[in-house]
């Protein structure tokens, strides 16, 4: 599903595959689209940088802000009248560009809009071709659901939370509730006009044009008063500089500014950043504070305080909330994003009701107006706050402003256009359907299905699609003869399971009562988490005050090691695990500087070896005794010694486009060790990967892979160019660097790791619209991935590739598959539906059994399964231990364990208890 946010200054958008992974679009090498809109004189529109820049030519030909004219009929650009749907449709078209297929849609829209203007860019998602189907969700609603999926901060039925929306064109509050049916609705809502992005760029030219107005008087009027084009550019630019170097000081104390007409660049600073912000801001802590007063509520009263929007960026506005309130606001990395991914979650969950047909009234037609140019700050505009009057997102009906009679979902007020699309989004047609898979899913209502042994299916052709489909059974003598067969079959699959030396059965025993490990200060609601090591548990939970307390303990007896609070203390917490010689906690994003800061301990005494603080947007990878941090600020990988004290032993700088672009994504080579012991039920290895091989691959933004020495930074092969971009799927396991093409083709292609010479095609779907996601090892010559065909989950297949002589090895239908955990040659697949399905497929691809509950993996032949959904809240869910190919061992239920938190190895079980920490032994 496509997730949009219709910012006033940027436009943002989230697509979420079919294995739960998001992935946010790109626009001329950036995460966010300009929402500005250029009209050419042959009449086409550009939007975004490219209109930006075609403006600086023309500027009546450009709009930077279409949406501050939802109530006018159209925009006067160039002496032509441009309908506002069709400046906001040529917005919408381009984000439609970058998905390819659009996939159905979600759009989001502050509260404060009302039905008719809501009803104009209804008309848009028409005219750009988006499908009927497409939802709009109340921005406040989607970031709350963000807040609690994707950030894991549960939210009580009957609590509230805070939403500050910090936009280019306004600052916008909402108070929003959880309610008993799971959904959330607005009961509060407000916005303080005058506090957005814009408004603190254009106060901030005028206090740079006090100083230039002084020492420079010619060069201010020119840049006030332009009369020529040139001057007008000069304006354009000015203003631009000054809203960069804004965004510079959040990282730097001072930041110069480029005054045309001027010889030396004029400093702008942190401290008169603040100076001129913290009045405009304060204007937004006051709206804050009167609309949950509104809500019946006081800022104590609320679970949570979410800041989102493109000036959230600003450490100030975080600052000033917390002081005001109270309360400190949660801030994410991007905070673009998450109003934007967290609608795709609102509206899935409302999926399954049909909308009606109703559309409001059509929009009366007011005066053109004018293109929108930066002006100086405004005097204060009074607030405006909506009454406590509830909203909540309906299932598939467009969701109204407080204080508005609800509506049924808004359709266009016209037709589209001519030549437009107006079909709903076409149901893809999967190319690997049959008439059995059909009949099938005719049966048992959709659900996978498979007899154990049941070979896979077979490709599209091998049955007629004429033909009789194959029914379960034919009468009692099929049902005897295929009883008899699967009996036979479970014998021979257990012996051959059992027999095979890296699949050996686990001695499962039950639970007993659990050995309990006090924690350094109380367990609470905040961060919490085990990890499994060497025969030592080690646990992670942050006091009142983000301090860190560490205990480490025998996994058998629970005797502690010791203790630590060396970690120090964080505004937030966000992951802890172990590597082979370092306990590692990581910090969530200081909304003061934006970096996070990494902590590694000494294993043996708790101790801390060193830290080192990175951006937000920075990654790390540890390999072997490499720590590869993928420093995006400043366009390296370095090579961290863990027990060099965090030394930097070597330093690669990133390839480059012509333009200078440096994205870059960087994948540690795996063996099939790596996938061979204990792991999450996301696949990820709980006592981190074997690093068996100690390489690593760079994928540069110039579409080269290079492979390289982790220990050494030493470049054993490549660079080569033409590989893959950085954002295609991509892994590189056993010796072979496997990529999947998101070019039409949608090839699978292996290059050779020791020199990444001429690719091999491995694999070429039957048919164009089929997508790989979730790309693993599963095996050391074979890989497997989910193949979606058109953005549709119900297509999804699981599909088995040899990596040593091409081809598929087998595929099998798995409807909404999302993760695949290799175990051995099987494949434990997870499937969307709710409640959540796995799939246990053979190394044939069989079908061994579907069950519900969540599940992860022991080693390569054996699971552990939890009855229930994994929760931070404290839950009593049952285990089994299962050995591929043998019956489940029930081994009783824990209690009171914050089952999320649990991890495991081959025979011990740690968990973050209600009030305590939990050791429990299942096998041996």
């Amino acid at each position: 599903m496509l997730g949009v946010a219709l910012g006033t200054s940027h436009t943002v958008a989230v697509l979420r595959r079919p294995d739960g992974r998001t992935q946010q679009l790109i626009f001329d090498g950036r995460p966010v689209l300009p929402s500005a809109v250029y009209l050419d004189t042959t009449g086409r529109l550009h939007v975004g940088r490219d209109a930006v820049r075609l403006g600086y030519a023309e500027p009546d030909r450009l709009e930077l802000h279409p949406l501050r004219h939802l109530d006018a009929a159209s925009v006067r650009l160039g002496g032509t009248d441009v309908e506002v749907p069709d400046l906001l449709a040529a917005l919408l078209r381009a984000v439609a560009r970058e998905v390819g297929e659009l996939p159905p849609a979600v759009l989001t829209h502050p509260v404060s809009w009302s039905q008719r203007q809501r009803a104009v860019v209804a008309t848009a998602l028409a005219r750009a071709g988006f499908p009927d189907s497409t939802r709009m969700v109340p921005e406040p609603v989607a970031a709350a659901r963000y807040l609690t999926e994707v950030l894991q901060r549960p939210v009580p039925v009957g609590a509230a939370v805070g939403v500050l929306d910090a936009g280019g064109g306004t600052l916008d509050v909402a108070v929003v509730r959880h309610t008993a049916e799971g959904r959330f609705e607005v009961v509060a809502a407000g916005t303080a006009t005058g506090a957005g992005g814009a408004d603190l760029d254009a106060a901030l030219v005028d206090h740079l044009g006090a100083k230039l107005g002084l020492e420079h008087p010619a060069a201010w009027a020119a840049l006030t008063a332009p009369v020529t084009l040139a001057q007008v550019r000069a304006q354009r630019r000015f203003q631009d500089d000054v809203r960069e170097a804004k965004e510079m000081l959040s990282r730097t104390p001072e930041a110069p500014v480029l005054a045309p007409g001027v010889e030396d660049a004029v400093a702008l600073t942190r401290a008169e950043l603040e100076t001129i912000a913290t009045p405009l801001l304060q204007r937004g802590v006051s709206e804050a504070e009167t609309v949950i007063k509104a809500a019946g509520l006081t800022p104590g009263d609320l679970a949570g305080l979410f800041l989102v929007g493109g000036a959230a960026r600003l450490p100030l506005v975080a600052q000033l909330l917390h002081s005001g309130l109270g309360v400190a606001p949660t801030v994410v990395d991007q905070p673009e994003l998450p109003v934007a991914e967290g609608a795709i979650l609102a509206a899935t969950e409302t999926a399954e009701e049909q909308p009606t047909q109703s559309a409001p009234a059509p929009p009366t037609k007011p005066t053109p107006a004018q293109p929108t140019q930066p002006t100086p700050a405004q005097p204060e505009q009074p607030t405006r706050t909506v009454p406590a009057q509830p909203v909540s997102v309906e299932p598939t009906a467009d969701t109204v402003a407080p204080g508005e009679p609800p509506t049924e979902p808004i359709k266009p007020s016209r037709p589209p256009a001519a030549g437009t699309p107006q079909q709903p989004y076409p149901e893809a047609v999967d190319p690997w359907a049959t008439g059995e898979a059909a009949a099938l899913a005719e049966t048992h209502g959709g659900v996978p299905f498979g007899l154990p042994g049941a070979p896979a299916e077979p490709y599209l052709g091998l049955r007629g699609a004429g033909s009789e489909p194959l029914r379960p059974y034919r009468g009692r003598m099929f049902l005897l003869v295929a009883a008899a067969t699967v009996v036979l079959l479970g014998i021979v699959a257990g012996l051959y399971f059992w027999f095979r030396p890296d699949d050996r059965a686990i001695a499962f025993r039950p639970l007993s009562q659990p050995v309990r490990v006090a924690p350094v200060a109380p367990v609470g609601t905040g961060f919490s988490a085990a990890a499994l090591r060497g025969g030592r548990a080690y646990f992670a939970g942050a006091d009142d005050n983000g301090q860190l307390g560490v205990v480490a303990a025998a996994t058998g007896s629970g005797t502690v090691a010791w203790r630590s609070t060396d970690a120090g203390t964080a505004e937030r917490w966000e992951s802890f695990f172990t590597v082979p010689h370092a306990v590692v906690a990581i910090t969530g994003t200081d909304s003061t500087t934006s970096e996070r800061r990494m902590v590694l301990l000494d294993p043996a005494s708790g101790r801390r070896m060193w830290e080192r603080r990175v951006a937000s947007d920075d990654s790390l990878l540890f390999v072997g005794d490499t720590v590869v941090l993928v420093d995006r600020t400043e366009k390296r990988l370095v090579g961290l010694q863990v027990r060099g004290q965090g030394k930097a032993a070597w330093e690669l700088r990133n390839p480059q486009t012509e333009y200078g672009l440096s994205t870059t994504k960087v994948v540690a080579v795996t063996t099939v060790d790596d996938f061979a012991g204990a792991a999450t039920p996301d696949g990820v290895a709980i006592a981190g990967a074997a690093d068996s091989d100690g390489r690593i691959v760079q994928i540069g933004a110039d579409r080269s892979a290079r492979v390289i020495e982790a220990a050494s930074g030493k470049v054993v092969a490549g660079p080569r160019p033409n590989i893959a971009e950085p954002d295609d799927e991509v892994i590189a396991h056993n010796g072979r660097l496997i990529v999947a093409e998101a070019g039409d083709a949608h090839r699978v292609l292996a290059f050779d790791l020791d020199r990444i010479g001429e690719p091999r095609v491995l694999f070429t779907p039957p048919g164009t619209s089929v997508r790989f996601t979730g790309l693993t090892g599963c095996g050391a010559d074979r890989v497997c991935a989910v193949a979606e065909t058109g953005f549709d989950a119900k297509t999804a297949q699981v599909v088995a590739i040899d990596t040593a002589k091409g081809g598929e090895a087998w595929h099998r239908a798995a409807a909404q598959a999302e993760t695949l955990v290799p175990v051995g040659r099987a494949v434990l697949a997870t499937q969307g539906t709710s409640p959540a399905q796995l799939m246990l497929l053979d190394g044939k691809g069989a079908a061994v059994w579907t069950r519900t509950g969540v599940a992860g993996r022991i080693d390569a032949g054996n699971l552990l399964l939890f009855s229930k959904a994994l929760t931070t809240s404290p839950d009593d869910p049952a285990l089994t231990g299962e050995h591929l190919g043998d019956d489940p061992v029930p081994l009783g239920a824990l209690s009171g364990v914050r089952s999320a938190t649990c991890v495991w190895d081959s025979s011990n079980l740690a968990c973050v208890g209600d009030q305590d920490y939990q050791l429990q032994t299942f096998a041996g």
